[in-house]
């Protein structure tokens, strides 16, 4: 990444760009942010970045450690709510009564430092995200 020249955050997701650009308009706070969409049918890009489960792909031992955003108050989880349908990744000719496999992409969370993987996170639901300082403390390590 460092070769690159990637910097800061980057956030890769799955769906077409102007749902990116919707949720980026909606997230003020990740203006600047960079970010990529992988709007492939096989989420080959995503995959690439070793995202690699749906939902549903792997059995879990325990419940995961699933927390609500800290951040969103009443009106910002109503603006989430709002929204979520515009922001899926759903295929123009889904048929009726299937799930579509964009919703059950799953991604993860991952901290260079240059080119050095120091912190790798794949989460187990949508929502089962590490905390945060144990990113930063990888980071610092």
């Amino acid at each position: 990444m460092a070769d690159a020249g990637v910097a800061g955050p980057l956030f890769i997701s799955v769906g077409k760009p102007e749902q990116l650009t919707k949720f980026l308009q909606l997230n003020p706070e990740l203006s600047g942010a960079k970010a990529l969409i992988d709007n492939s049918m096989d989420f080959a890009g995503y995959k690439a970045a070793g995202f690699n489960f749906l939902m549903g792909d792997k059995t879990l031992d325990s419940p995961p450690d699933f927390k609500p955003p800290k951040q969103m108050g009443p009106q910002r989880w109503w603006t989430y709510l709002r929204n979520v349908m515009d922001l899926s990744p759903v295929p123009e000719q889904l048929k009726f009564g299937d799930v579509p496999q964009g919703v059950r992409v799953l991604g993860g969370t991952y901290a260079l430092d240059g080119n050095e993987v120091k912190f790798s996170w794949m989460d187990d639901v949508p929502g089962a995200t590490p905390e945060i300082e144990d990113v930063m403390s990888a980071l610092r390590a």
